[in-house]
């Protein structure tokens, strides 16, 4: 997973962002006292999070943290957007899985390149688990702590290496079904 290539020919995304959003993760690895002290910065902030639904077109556009504290109404917009859509279950989704979507949202939005983080599974029951091709028996989605997501005209390799980087917990790379796993759990990462 460590020696993931991006694609020679990406077609989807301007050149001129890609070039530079992977300047920014290549100086992130060489420069890390430098982007700890903007992070810290970054995280201070207002939280901002753009999910679509795949399955359902929804969309939640907001901010879910400020004045150091979840913004009740909009944490529960995310939660519902994460739902077990199969089931029509809702739980309260860990925040450190929406601060981790926060990571990946901010990156491309810092880099020029705003769009939705486009959900394909967040929280399951432990029915729709059941019934999901290649699921964890003690996956991270039953207890709301994982999200599999892609963002529009970005490789997956890219999306899971960003991840990594964001050190937040798993990352599942699945290069076929062209999506990645992020959850908050222990640090790992494994490809499907």
């Amino acid at each position: 997973m460590e020696n993931l290539l991006i694609p020679s020919s990406i077609e989807s995304m301007p050149r001129r962002q890609f070039l530079r959003s992977t300047a920014l993760l290549t100086a992130a690895a060489w420069a890390p006292e430098v982007f700890a002290q903007q992070s810290g910065d970054y995280w201070s902030r207002p939280r901002a999070l753009w999910l679509k639904r795949k399955e359902t077109g929804e969309e939640v556009r907001t901010v879910y943290w400020a004045d150091g504290q979840l913004v009740v109404d909009a944490y529960v917009q995310c939660c519902t957007l994460l739902r077990d859509v199969r089931a029509g279950s809702v739980v309260q989704m860990n925040p450190t899985l929406l601060d981790i979507l926060c990571g990946v949202y901010g990156w491309f939005a810092q880099a020029g390149m705003e769009r939705p983080i486009v959900v394909t599974s967040g929280y399951r029951t432990n029915a729709t688990n059941n019934m999901t091709e290649g699921a964890a028996r003690n996956s991270m989605h039953l207890v709301g702590r994982a999200a599999d997501i892609l963002v529009p005209d970005v490789p997956t390799d890219y999306l899971a290496r960003l991840g990594m980087y964001l050190r937040g917990g798993g990352v599942g790379y699945y290069a076929t079904k062209h999506f990645v796993h992020v959850d908050s759990g222990r640090l790992r990462t494994w490809a499907g």
